[in-house]
């Protein structure tokens, strides 16, 4: 006899780290080997001009859809230069490309090791309360930045934040 199915939120509680990859493949979890301490984009995705200061330990970044919760991560991504484009079990990387012109562009890749920064775009979208709550405790005991969107932030869910990250800074991108 086959074991009961886990709901969605019991297999992401079974291995973070296998959701985290996953969110990585998806374009929604960068891994980086540095802090970040503030961002500022013009033009860009939603803002006209925005500056976000990020706190050493957990900044949650959250609004309405169509805030620019996602800009926000794509735009440390791509200012970072970090893509997940290293082949799984592979230590590095290389890209040639050769233009029109003749030009020849070289990018070596390395797998980010030291990690000093996670940044996840909707954390805990597909986590009922319970298993949002085992997750930010997985994230809390990883200790290092984290940097994290989020579209549903009610009472309770700030509750826990604020429980398990005293220190942590807020980010309102619905113009409050």
């Amino acid at each position: 006899m086959k074991g009961a199915l886990l709901s969605i939120g019991e297999q992401i509680c079974k291995d973070f780290n296998q959701y985290l990859r996953e969110l990585e493949y998806e374009g929604r979890c960068v891994f980086l080997p540095f802090q970040i301490e503030k961002l500022k984009v013009r033009n860009i995705g939603k803002f006209t001009e925005r500056t976000l200061e990020f706190d050493r330990g957990l900044s949650v970044v959250y609004g309405l859809v169509g805030t620019g919760k996602t800009t926000v991560v794509k735009s440390i991504a791509s200012i970072s230069g970090y893509s997940r484009l290293v082949k799984c079990g592979e230590d590095n990387g290389e890209i040639k490309m050769t233009l029109s012109d003749g030009r020849l562009l070289h990018q070596s890749l390395d797998e980010v090791r030291n990690v000093h920064c996670i940044v996840v775009d909707d954390v805990g979208e597909q986590l009922d309360e319970n298993h949002y709550e085992k997750f930010l405790c997985y994230l809390r005991d990883m200790n290092t930045q984290l940097i994290l969107t989020t579209g549903r932030m009610n009472d309770e869910r700030y509750e826990k934040i604020i429980h398990m990250f005293p220190d942590c800074r807020f980010i309102d991108l619905n113009g409050r």
